[in-house]
Parts: C-alpha cells; structure tokens; sequence
C-alpha cells in the first residue's frame, strides 16, 4: 500500500486574481489595478523539454510551472482568465492540469500593467 505524505509548498506565495479598469468620471480609462482573487503557496517545477515543445508548437512561450495545492473555490473558475503574480511579475496562465489533489500552472511572463 502506497503511504501517503503530506507535500510542502515552500517556494512562495502566488497571488491570482485580474485586473479591473480604472475610469474617470467622463468614462476615460485611467489605469488598471489588481484585484486579488486568493493566494496559493506553490513549489516551482522543473519544465521538461516535452512541455517546450507543446508550447512552443502552439505559439506560446512557457517561462515557468508551478505546483500548488488544489482549492475548492478554484474547481469551477477558468483558469485561463486569471492573471498570477509571483514576486510582483505577471503571468499569464497558458494551460492548468490538475489531479485529485493538486493544481500544476504553465505560466507566460506579461509586460506586466501599467498605472498599477
């Protein structure tokens, strides 16, 4: 019988969410802030060569994954929509895998919003 073990996520704290557009009173748009949608402790993982050549072949660039543990409240949202910031870079989520117990993120850095 295969014994269980708990996994530490220990290489920091991702935060998801999207951003919302700033606008003025004459509905000019002045900006765009963050909001936060949750936080998710995550362990950086290794990319294989197989997932370079996935990406690449469909125009993206991979530039990290990552593996947190799964939330309940991120079950039934797509993934595709949210932006994750990891130590104040933004990224956007290519692809998200997912087993019984745990979220696996393939990331692409953005430019990053400006008027933050």
């Amino acid at each position: 019988m295969k014994k269980q073990y708990r996994e530490t996520f220990n290489d920091g704290i991702l935060k998801y969410g999207s951003y919302k557009t700033s606008r003025s009173e004459s509905r000019k748009v002045i900006g765009k802030k963050f909001e936060e949608h949750g936080r998710l402790f995550y362990n950086e993982m290794s990319v294989r060569d197989s997932d370079y050549l996935k990406f690449g072949s469909m125009g993206s660039t991979l530039d990290m994954k990552v593996k947190t543990p799964m939330p309940p409240s991120l079950r039934k949202i797509d993934k595709a929509s949210l932006i994750v910031k990891i130590d104040g870079v933004d990224y956007t989520i290519i692809e998200a895998d997912r087993d019984k117990n745990y979220l696996y993120f393939y990331l692409h850095k953005t430019d990053g919003e400006p008027n933050e």
